[in-house]
């Protein structure tokens, strides 16, 4: 296609009438879908460079830190399941899953002690 690319600037061949979008499909051997993807990222930021993939995904509630260290301090041994009604009352509706991994972020473990040790067998207990 006379030193011409697809995937550089000079995408705006797709959008100018020197070719038609079938042969430009043919010539770098996409599809035309593919064409009709590069034609409208090239008119709508006038690049065709790849976006951001994948990275780190913030925390639903980042902004609630201070509320939530301040409830678990007045309520040691709230349950996630508490938190997430409380949670619910101030309008901010989160899976329990996501309150945990927020927690283990904040580095507040949420572990019950248990009442009493493990269980042994009746013999032990007994003393013989």
């Amino acid at each position: 296609m006379d030193g011409k690319t697809l995937f550089g600037t000079p995408a705006a061949n797709c959008s100018s009438s020197d070719y038609t979008r079938e042969e430009i499909a043919e010539a770098y051997e996409v599809s035309l879908s593919s064409v009709g993807r590069f034609v409208r990222l090239w008119r709508t930021t006038g690049s065709v460079s790849p976006e951001k993939f994948g990275g780190h995904k913030g925390y639903a509630l980042a902004g609630r830190e201070q509320q939530i260290k301040q409830r678990i301090a007045e309520q040691p041994d709230i349950t996630l399941a508490e938190l997430r009604v409380w949670l619910a009352r101030q309008k901010v509706v989160v899976g329990k899953s996501s309150i945990a991994r927020f927690l283990n972020h904040l580095d507040l473990t949420f572990k019950k002690k248990p009442a009493r040790g493990r269980t042994g067998s009746a013999r032990r207990r007994c003393g013989a």
